[in-house]
């Protein structure tokens, strides 16, 4: 019958472990680095998923804004028409109905011309990445000293 020194003090564990701690209460300095690696491993995974979890939110919160705005535009629209209506039927009490309506459609020639223009000069004015484009030229300059050596 033989006897085994499982449970015994001063015994190796099963885990895999390389024995027991230095009696000196210190940790090996590869189970410290060991355990800080695991340990910012850990924290950037729960800082990712944070950050998922919180763009998500983030997305559903704008989209449900996006779609209130994208209805309050249509709202807008049959606002409009009716008013372009309304003006077109009191133009119409002063002159012939062709008339009238040749006025509120030259109205809205005009304020579209003016939204085409001013969007046209906003996208010709629009600012361009300078620093991200510099910066890209940067790193193609070191890539290219590197390769060089």
């Amino acid at each position: 019958m033989s006897q085994t020194n499982e449970g015994a003090p001063g015994a190796p564990e099963a885990t895999g472990a390389a024995g027991p701690p230095p009696s000196d209460g210190k940790r090996p300095i590869g189970v410290v680095v060991t355990s800080i690696v695991d340990g910012v491993r850990t924290l950037i995974r729960q800082q990712i998923e944070l950050a998922r979890i919180e763009a998500g939110e983030a997305v559903a919160v704008r989209a449900k804004g996006a779609g209130m705005m994208g209805a309050a535009g249509v709202v807008a629209l049959f606002a409009l028409v009716f008013v372009a209506l309304s003006g077109s039927a009191a133009l119409d009490l002063v002159t012939p109905t062709w008339t009238a309506h040749l006025i509120v459609a030259a109205v809205f020639g005009l304020v579209t011309a003016g939204l085409v223009l001013a969007g046209r000069r906003a996208i010709r004015t629009a600012p361009t990445p300078e620093r991200t484009q510099e910066q890209l030229k940067e790193d193609a300059r070191w890539a290219k000293q590197q390769l060089a050596r």
